[in-house]
């Protein structure tokens, strides 16, 4: 049986390759198609990117339950563990908003760039959350520079959560159409 940390380091492996490849991959279309006619590398860039931030996205769920499985005593207990799980969770909501964008969007222009940035954002998150993930191991990381991230962790108080999904609800429940005239 493989222990929780080994498992955890493969799973993290995969989707941090997974998602510096979407990375990469986003960038380089974006620079494809900056010029008047695009090269024919740009949509095998925009192909792999999409499939290398589904496969890292499908990855992610069991990277987080093994590495919360693989701490000693939770998540909850260090700034810099819930920090590495806040930035994963807001790094695969991206993703998952970048895919679902790219399914419903087939026009090109700057929403194509706009699409590409948030692309590459969710990457950073998710290398930015490795990069935590030698902090806590080794104590050695290219966050050095980030002192906030080990000592204090961003959240939200309870009652803007519930606005926020108050809110959610309610433009969920009052959208009736489209504000976008079709056709």
């Amino acid at each position: 049986m493989i222990e929780s940390a080994t498992f955890h380091v493969i799973t993290t492996e995969l989707v941090v390759g997974s998602f510096a490849l979407a990375g990469l991959c986003f960038l380089l279309h974006s620079v494809f198609t900056l010029g008047k006619t695009p090269t024919k590398l740009a949509p095998t860039m925009d192909s792999t990117a999409h499939v290398a931030l589904l496969f890292g996205l499908l990855a992610l769920p069991f990277a987080i339950i093994s590495g919360i499985n693989s701490s000693p005593s939770g998540a909850h207990t260090s700034p810099l563990l819930a920090n590495k799980m806040l930035l994963s969770t807001a790094g695969g909501g991206l993703a998952l908003g970048v895919l679902f964008a790219r399914w419903r969007m087939h026009q090109e222009g700057i929403s194509r760039h706009l699409h590409n940035a948030f692309g590459t954002i969710s990457t950073g998150c998710m290398l930015l959350t490795a990069s935590l993930g030698g902090t806590y191991t080794r104590a050695d990381s290219l966050t050095e520079f980030l002192p906030f991230v080990k000592e204090s962790t961003l959240l939200v108080p309870s009652w803007m959560s519930f606005v926020v999904i108050a809110l959610i609800i309610s433009a969920l429940v009052l959208r009736k159409s489209s504000t976008i005239k079709h056709g």
